[in-house]
């Protein structure tokens, strides 16, 4: 904190986090112009070998992982305690997260591609296994990336906390962001078929309110109960539909 000038430094430090969570959310607003728009469904080169709404969800993918790490090294930057051992398994974790993550993508957005293209009418055997990587394979690798990659930040929050409360505006904005992080989730398995992705949300839920119990002020465990538990509410509401 400088001297005259008090809370400062929690101001500073809070700014970077909701700078980076909105940068999230601004990430999944863009997937979902980026799958809506007609403009992205031109093809990238001559020989066609994909559109622009793939390159693009990949780059965006990229933009994610960035994220995810800027946030996790603020985390870490910040927290009051630090722990050397719990570092070095977050490293680890953080980069299966991403590996998994990544190759969901790579493996994804090109099948979900050549399905969409050439399977449509008829389903010969290279079809069923294009779907089946499209449908199934990929989706199973996305949900265990992106619960690895949620898990790091919320244990790198549990093992670096830091001893500035948020106050009620941190709140109201960990609140908006955790909306649209759970939105998300939301539009990616409430309308599929209930299966893996079903118990990977309810079991990093059942995670990140276990976490907020144990340490009630931490900012980003606050952030991650909001984000699973309306996800998690929603998706159960529209499944009862």
């Amino acid at each position: 904190m400088t001297p005259g000038v008090p809370g400062r430094g929690h101001r500073l430090a809070y700014s970077r986090l909701h700078v980076l969570l909105t940068l999230e959310s601004l990430v999944v607003v863009l997937i979902s112009v980026n799958r809506k728009a007609h403009g992205t469904l031109a093809f990238v080169a001559d020989n066609e070998f994909l559109r622009w709404v793939e390159v693009d969800n990949m780059l965006l993918a990229l933009c994610t992982v960035l994220l995810y790490y800027l946030v996790t090294a603020h985390v870490v930057h910040n927290g009051s305690k630090r722990w050397g051992k719990g570092l070095l398994a977050l490293g680890a974790l953080f980069t299966a997260g991403t590996y998994l993550y990544a190759l969901s993508f790579g493996n994804h957005e090109i099948t979900n591609y050549l399905h969409g293209r050439f399977c449509s009418a008829s389903f010969p055997p290279m079809c069923e296994i294009v779907a089946f990587n499209d449908d199934v394979f990929s989706d199973v690798v996305f949900l265990t990336g992106f619960t690895l990659l949620n898990v790091t930040v919320m244990l790198a929050q549990a093992l670096f906390p830091t001893d500035r409360a948020p106050l009620a505006w941190d709140n109201a904005l960990l609140t908006v962001n955790a909306l649209f992080i759970g939105a998300g989730i939301t539009a990616n398995i409430a309308f599929e078929k209930a299966g893996f992705d079903v118990w990977a949300v309810g079991a990093t839920t059942v995670l990140a309110l276990a976490l907020l119990r144990m340490s009630p002020r931490q900012p980003l465990l606050r952030y991650y109960a909001m984000v699973y538990t309306a996800g998690s509410l929603a998706t159960f509401l529209v499944k009862m539909q």
